[in-house]
């Protein structure tokens, strides 16, 4: 549908979330595989900018040097949610195209896991739910408040991601921002956008894989493998970073989970900034690294555009790391290098890429959950939204450092020792 102002021009109308004009998607998460190239896709998501009626209000190109910038401001869903959803999202990639997809995604999936109405959460406690997944089966820091599984919360319907069987979640971790903030930090870890179920679960998955296996990594003894990357996407990547006389130093930082995860560190001697990191998870290495590598130049990017003095404000300590200190060089400095060829299994996809990837995740004992908060204007363009949740994984953190029982373990399990009071972590 669309809508004409007079005088003005014609804009697309999709449906409202919330509307009882009509169904909303549901919870099941669609298990069927979707293949889209990246014009129809963008073409699809372009349909939701509009500043009067959009999900997202505005797209714009930040910068174009070294690589290809873009920011998403995402609309205003107070009207029609009771949370405010972020504020932006943003992507960079080798290719104009590319980068402005990644902007869309990102808006886009921040836009969904934001839009929500608190009557529809169960508020109960654990014993009145189905098969509950409780906030103490999660990695939380010691001073979060105490769970008691008499305590009534917000609960959504979600379902294990690699047998479909139903399970409730808390809200507070599938949605950001969260209907409430008690039990652990909100992160945007494990939110994820796809054309289908399948891509946007993989999306969710591996970013929490990713974050996983960076956290076990910093955090401890372990020497990283450098990575030999030979392929034509990473090599533009890399002459864009020369370009701004920036080395790029890729690592195989892989643990137990036998999903290839691939941190890039960017650097150079003289201006600041002089270091950012970035990190990916594929079954594909290459993927992966395209990947870490591109979020390297974009936070190398926003660091300069900030300033060194902002960067000191802002949480975590990229501004620390901005300045390349020594466990910083010394972590991206890898004794050893391996070729990316023979990694992993990139000739797998869709369903059957996500099936593979579930399955390592629970050969090591991790059992992933999965919530779709895919809103009605989202399901009408052909995308899906979700949120991927696996417990025991080791979070990200960007406030102050917490970990679980894989922090220790993990580390021990290859040879090599936890060192939870090293430096702050490096990543974004």
């Amino acid at each position: 549908d669309t809508v004409v102002e007079v005088p003005g021009g014609e804009r697309t109308l999709l449906p409202a979330p919330g509307c009882g004009c009509g169904a909303d998607p549901g919870d099941a998460l669609p298990r069927e595989h979707v293949e889209r190239d990246l014009d129809d896709a963008i073409g699809r998501a372009e349909r939701a900018v509009d500043p009067r009626l959009g999900a997202l209000s505005e797209v714009g190109e930040q910068e174009s040097f070294p690589v290809p910038y873009y920011v998403a401001r995402i609309a205003d869903t107070s009207p029609f949610s009771d949370a405010d959803a972020a504020d932006f999202g943003g992507g960079a990639a080798a290719g104009w195209d590319a980068a402005f997809m990644k902007a869309l995604g990102e808006g886009l999936e921040r836009y969904a896991a934001g839009v929500y109405r608190e009557a529809d959460f169960t508020r109960a406690p654990a014993a009145n739910v189905p098969n509950p997944v409780t906030p103490d089966a999660f990695v939380r820091p010691e001073g979060a408040e105490a769970y008691d599984r008499d305590d009534r919360l917000p609960w959504v319907r979600g379902e294990r991601l690699g047998t479909g069987d139903p399970a409730s979640l808390p809200a507070e971790f599938v949605h950001f921002p969260p209907p409430e903030n008690r039990y652990r930090p909100p992160i945007t870890t494990g939110l994820g956008l796809g054309s289908s179920g399948p891509d946007a679960a993989l999306s969710g998955l591996y970013e929490t894989i990713e974050r996983d296996a960076t956290m076990t990594s910093w955090y401890s003894t372990t020497e990283p493998l450098g990575l030999d990357v030979d392929d034509p996407g990473f090599a533009e990547l890399e002459k864009r970073a020369r370009a701004e006389s920036l080395s790029v130093t890729s690592l195989l930082v892989t643990t137990d989970v036998d999903v290839p995860v691939v941190a890039v560190g960017v650097g150079r001697d003289g201006d600041w900034p002089r270091f950012a990191a970035g990190s990916g998870a594929d079954l594909d290495p290459t993927a992966a690294a395209r990947s870490a590598l591109a979020e390297a130049l974009q936070n190398w990017t926003e660091l300069r555009s900030m300033g060194r003095e902002t960067a000191d404000e802002q949480g975590a300590a990229i501004g620390h790391h901005a300045d390349r200190p020594a466990e910083t060089a010394a972590f991206f400095d890898p004794d050893a290098t391996v070729s990316a060829e023979g990694l992993g299994e990139p000739a797998l996809s869709g369903a059957d890429e996500l099936a593979a990837v579930v399955d390592r995740v629970e050969s090591v004992g991790l059992d992933p959950y999965v919530a779709r908060v895919t809103t009605r204007d989202l399901a009408t363009l052909g995308f899906e939204a979700v949120r991927v949740l696996v417990p025991d994984a080791q979070p990200l953190f960007t406030g102050d450092p917490f970990f679980g029982d894989r922090a220790s373990e993990v580390p021990r399990s290859m040879g090599f020792e936890p060192a939870l009071d090293r430096p702050y972590h490096p990543f974004p």
